[in-house]
């Protein structure tokens, strides 16, 4: 499962430190102080998703789907 490279989101929080998200694996999402924690943190949660679908039966997202989601959404959000 680890060559599921699905695109993540990085934001700073307001009150400080950073959140990244997986926008194709629904809830998956970690906060941290610093990038790399923030980082570390949500590779433990992606595979903790990941696990969990795959114990569930779930159809994973298409990761080349999954892009052009992101890159769509960052086009738009850049105009």
């Amino acid at each position: 499962m680890d060559h599921l490279n699905y695109p993540i989101v990085i934001y700073p929080c307001d009150e400080g430190g950073f959140v990244a998200e997986v926008p194709a694996l629904k809830g998956c999402l970690a906060q941290g102080e610093t990038l790399a924690e923030t980082l570390e943190e949500l590779a433990i949660v992606k595979q903790l998703w990941l696990e969990t679908a795959q114990k569930n039966g779930k159809t994973l997202p298409n990761v080349n789907h999954a892009i052009e989601k992101v890159k769509t959404l960052s086009l738009s959000g850049s105009a």
